[in-house]
């Protein structure tokens, strides 16, 4: 992490030196993260649509139910994979799978999701999680019977995702079934380092944000937000269910695509001005680390580097300690 101030803010800039800065670390610990069973499914008839399970051995039960964490990973909808071809062993992202299950008892599912390459075009990053709700809700995912305490967490491009699946109308009837009743509960999410919308974003970006979104304004997370505010019943549907958003970003994140994107996003939260509304919301920041190094800290064993992880199962144990409401 004392590094990481060198190579600059730029995610052009800082990908391939994080990475080499982060590897040899992860390597030490290849045993421990290799101790989680790993189980991959199909979640959907496309090829790309394949989930990676890493089972908690001692599942953290609180109040008779059981944690699962749905994560998606960033890539900036054109690369990325639930396991990293250019980390050797296939320690990333089996490494944020091992965190959650050894460090905190939950069960971890990485979701693999359609990317340029595979025809992806607004909405179908947010038709991929709901797909992958909808499979762990239907499937008995990880040890035992009880109900599921189900958080998702995306970062960067994966929380973009996750904006359009929370926020988008196409995607209400999955909402509706895992934010009501005693089964698997939607509980919580996370937004980490996510570019809400891409008004200050490198002309070089143009090209992927026109073919993904097309309307990049209307269809980016705060252009849904302010759809969502507009039109639909406020407090909206996840919040009124009782489940609590957690937005974060990384110190060295880029001003332009991230942390201004992120101030804004959050006003236009904040000016729901509903009591629900505005308690929903949590926001932090992850000290020390740039775009690319909160996922690779993850398994490392330092201290400085796991903090924000302990972080995001502190916001997910607080929500845990109060029964979901059954109204």
């Amino acid at each position: 992490m004392d590094q990481l101030p060198a190579l600059g803010r730029s995610l052009e800039n800082v990908m391939g030196p994080t990475f080499q800065i982060y590897a040899p670390l992860l390597q030490q610990n290849t045993q421990t993260i290799k101790s989680v069973t790993r189980e991959t499914f199909a979640y959907g008839p496309y090829d790309r649509q394949q989930l990676d399970i890493y089972h908690a051995p001692h599942p953290r039960i609180v109040n008779g139910r059981r944690p699962i964490l749905l994560f998606e990973y960033g890539g900036g909808l054109v690369r990325g994979g639930k396991s990293l071809p250019i980390f050797p062993d296939d320690l990333v992202y089996a490494n944020v799978g091992a965190f959650f299950a050894l460090e905190c008892g939950y069960t971890v599912v990485i979701a693999d999701y359609r990317l340029l390459s595979h025809g992806a075009k607004f909405p179908s990053g947010g038709e991929d999680i709901a797909l992958a709700v909808e499979w762990i809700a239907t499937n008995q995912v990880g040890q035992g019977s009880e109900p599921i305490d189900l958080y998702i967490m995306g970062n960067s491009a994966g929380g973009i995702h996750l904006t359009t699946f929370l926020l988008h109308p196409d995607f209400a009837e999955t909402r509706r079934k895992v934010v009501n009743g005693d089964g698997t509960r939607l509980r919580g999410l996370v937004l980490l380092s996510v570019p809400f919308h891409f008004a200050h974003a490198p002309e070089s970006r143009g090209p992927v944000l026109e073919t993904y979104f097309g309307d990049h304004e209307a269809h980016a997370p705060l252009g849904l937000l302010k759809t969502a505010r507009r039109e639909q019943k406020i407090p909206l549907d996840f919040v009124q269910g009782g489940a609590r958003l957690l937005v974060m970003d990384a110190e060295l994140d880029s001003e332009d695509e991230i942390r201004r994107p992120g101030k804004d996003f959050i006003t236009e939260w904040l000016a729901m001005d509903d009591n629900e509304s505005r308690s929903a919301l949590a926001v932090d920041s992850m000290t020390g680390h740039n775009h690319i190094s909160p996922v690779l800290g993850l398994s490392t064993g330092i201290a400085k580097e796991e903090a924000w992880g302990h972080q995001v199962a502190g916001f997910c144990e607080n929500i845990r300690k109060f029964k979901p409401s059954t109204g």
